[in-house]
């Protein structure tokens, strides 16, 4: 096992990574080129060792979801990500070896949404590793930004893809539960999917968010932005077979899959008549989306939670970091 300096790893792992406008990364800042009268969407979440993820994560999972994360911003807002900036705190285990499975994870999911990386910062963390994204999204053609503040009274509540695989799969990893799927749980923890394309749905929404903390939690927090309240029909929300599987065998499950986090799904509020042409483009991009609840009405800031018309207790809305 062998550790080089930290300009080597640089020159030999990151630096092919980077696009023209950074020089290489041998100066101090990049010069990015965007089309004209586009917009840029910047979003910035960090990902920790302990926090965010373990150590026993191999180390090309953790540069994909460090990317992963911030593109579920960027997809929510109704922006196409465009290029990241990433400050890297390397931990003193580290080998060439970590370093160079790192940079092929965020290779992979820079071919895969077609990402530039254009410079930022990488220093010594002893104790653990710290990444830290900067992630540019591009709304172009006169595309909306979408915040979390539009909801209105009427609005159907949708969500993309499926919820709770990934908050399962932490328990998995941490040895709290056994399943028979414990490899698609894991993987789901590890490397998140964010609906790629997704932005072409979410630009027609009224108010959208990516699910990082927990499917009520987040609701929570868009239910306060918009200052509406939302009712969610526990039926309606989308699980993996897996996660249907596991939720028939042990209600308590419901509980992780509602409040655990990690999904990065999008969140989003819908005016019924926009319903018919967002399905149309979700098909074309062959991504799914549910019918979750309603906006149910202005100035309450409440979530609201039944199954078939009848209320359900979440006791616990969100992970929460302190």
């Amino acid at each position: 096992m062998t550790r080089s300096g930290e300009f080597d790893w640089i020159s030999r792992h990151l630096a092919p990574l980077a696009s023209e406008d950074s020089f290489g990364l041998k100066d101090d800042a990049a010069l990015l080129a965007v089309p004209a009268g586009a917009r840029l969407c910047i979003t910035q979440d960090a990902i920790l060792e302990g926090v965010h993820f373990l150590r026993s994560d191999p180390s090309e999972t953790v540069a994909r979801k460090a990317l992963l994360v911030n593109i579920s911003d960027c997809i929510a807002k109704g922006a196409t990500p465009y290029a990241y900036s990433l400050a890297l705190g390397m931990p003193d285990h580290w080998q060439d070896s970590d370093m160079a499975a790192f940079a092929k994870g965020l290779q992979q999911e820079q071919q895969e949404f077609g990402l530039k990386l254009t410079g930022g910062d990488t220093y010594r963390s002893p104790d653990r590793l710290n990444v830290s994204v900067t992630m540019l999204g591009l709304l172009t053609d006169g595309t909306p930004y979408v915040s979390r503040l539009g909801a209105n009274s009427g609005d159907i509540l949708c969500v993309s893809g499926t919820i709770g695989d990934a908050a399962i799969g932490l328990k998995v990893a941490l040895g709290e539960i056994k399943t028979k799927h414990d490899g698609h749980f894991l993987q789901a923890y590890q490397v998140p999917l964010p609906p790629k394309g997704f932005e072409q749905v979410t630009a027609l929404a009224s108010a959208s968010m990516d699910i990082s903390d927990g499917l009520l939690g987040d609701a929570r927090k868009l239910a306060v932005a918009s200052d509406i309240a939302i009712d969610i029909d526990r039926a309606a929300i989308p699980l993996s077979p897996q996660t249907t599987l596991l939720v028939e065998m042990d209600a308590n499950h419901w509980e992780t899959v509602l409040s655990g986090g990690d999904d990065y799904q999008c969140l989003f509020a819908l005016a019924p008549q926009k319903l018919a042409q967002a399905r149309s483009i979700a098909a074309k991009i062959d991504v799914s989306f549910a019918e979750i609840g309603q906006i149910t009405e202005k100035s309450s800031q409440s979530v609201s939670l039944t199954m078939d018309g009848v209320p359900v207790s979440g006791e616990r809305e969100s992970f929460s970091h302190f």
